[in-house]
């Protein structure tokens, strides 16, 4: 029997069929608002999968009391709306096993919960391999490691000739940005083994009209509850902290013009990185660009002061965080400028604003990493109630004090502005 795909899928997913094709795409993370037929898709994907190669499929869930009523119901909507449900051995009542096989090659889709991470990766199958996992409704899992774990042991071997793996990710994003799925998902720089796609609502023409009318209600009481429920939008405290970001290539041509550099270092202890930053200031046009970035765990002042010499930027003044003034001294006597920022209450969230305040702060991804990191994934912290603060995260802000650092000078106005 023949099933024409393109009828079977809503044209907004194309891109994730062919994304599914590609053996040279590991991760395809559909992600979205409530409605938006993500799960739909991926479903009638794995029973493709499973019907076109000799090769099982697992789906997972943090949750395994949820897998009957969603997943597995969602697999045999698939087979249904495919047509094919001759060719597949599944039950309906609860009694029944909860794989669905594929009778032609006896490939199966299996569940599993993931309450316990530890026990899938000792997951072995004795006649094929099991190549596509399917991890459905991912905000439930509280952290990344926890899904890491699973997938590194199905990585483990190489697979037989005309078999690739493929790994699918499902889910509504989370409404903080500070979420480790945001800050993973949402960012723009992805490895080129990761696709990304979003849909909502909007892109599903089988929506109810009932549906639709509720989603333009919360639109008109409550706009950010719809942005992050129905368009799948994370939308952090309320406001969106630095709004000027650009992202591009910055030219060497552009850059043998920046006349106008600053410095700035934040100082690492334990876990926390080292974070320095070097970057152009134009006063007139009031934009930054970062031009070079340090970042590392445990990097000794020794090793801090050797890099900025390599990359030649010692003569350039530092202005590092003066909480450690034992590290600012050594760095000293290994050649470098540099001095202590100034403290004082209040100074953190001026610099923050001002930052925020600048027409536009250029990062050029591919030479500061960590530097586009941070400040895309960076949230306002919240109070007990959920209301969110004039103040940023107090993690994964390395870069940004370091920035603040830098700037000090600049920031100042009429009077010394100090900084903590």
């Amino acid at each position: 029997m023949r099933v024409k795909i393109s009828e079977k899928i809503l044209p907004h997913f194309n891109d994730v069929w062919l994304a599914c094709k590609d053996p040279n795409i590991l991760n395809v993370v559909c992600k979205g608002g409530r409605n938006s037929s993500k799960s739909t898709t991926i479903s009638i994907r794995m029973i493709y999968n499973r019907m076109k190669y000799k090769s099982h499929g697992l789906v997972i869930r943090k949750i395994d009391k949820s897998i009957r009523k969603s997943c597995r119901e969602q697999l045999i909507w698939a087979i249904e709306h495919l047509g094919v449900q001759q060719y597949w051995d599944y039950g309906t009542s609860p009694s029944c096993d909860m794989t669905l096989t594929y009778k032609p090659t006896n490939t199966k889709i299996f569940f599993e919960g993931a309450n316990n991470p530890v026990k899938i990766k000792s997951w072995k199958t004795s006649d094929y391999p099991t190549t596509d996992l399917w991890f459905e409704e991912i905000e439930e899992f509280k952290e990344e490691e926890e899904i890491s774990t699973i997938i590194n042991s199905f990585l483990r071997a190489e697979l037989p000739k005309g078999l690739f793996n493929k790994f699918f990710f499902s889910y509504n994003p989370p409404k903080r940005k500070q979420s480790w799925l945001n800050k993973k998902y949402e960012s723009q720089f992805q490895p080129a083994h990761t696709f990304i796609h979003h849909s909502d609502y909007r892109n599903n023409p089988f929506v109810s009209k009932f549906f639709i009318q509720e989603a333009n209600h919360i639109r008109e009481r409550n706009f950010r509850r719809y942005k992050w429920e129905y368009l799948g939008e994370p939308i952090g405290g309320g406001v969106v902290p630095f709004e000027n970001l650009t992202f591009r290539d910055i030219t060497e041509e552009e850059i043998k013009t920046f006349d106008n550099i600053r410095q700035g270092v934040d100082w690492g202890y334990a876990s926390d990185p080292l974070a320095f930053v070097r970057l152009h200031y134009d006063k007139t046009r009031r934009k930054i660009y970062f031009l070079n970035e340090l970042y590392g765990v445990k990097m000794h002042n020794r090793e801090f002061a050797k890099q900025i010499k390599e990359k030649g930027f010692e003569n350039t003044y530092t202005t590092a965080d003066s909480a450690e003034p034992k590290s600012i001294d050594e760095c000293k006597e290994y050649g470098l400028y540099i001095k202590g920022a100034k403290k004082g209450a209040g100074s953190v969230e001026f610099g923050e604003k001002w930052l925020d305040d600048l027409e536009e702060i250029v990062i050029d991804y591919k030479r500061t990493p960590n530097i586009a990191r941070e400040f895309e994934n960076i949230d306002y912290q919240v109070d007990k109630d959920g209301n969110f603060k004039n103040k940023l995260e107090d993690k994964d802000n390395h870069s940004i004090d370091a920035t603040r650092y830098a700037l000090e000078q600049d920031m100042a106005q009429r009077e010394a502005i100090i900084f903590a």
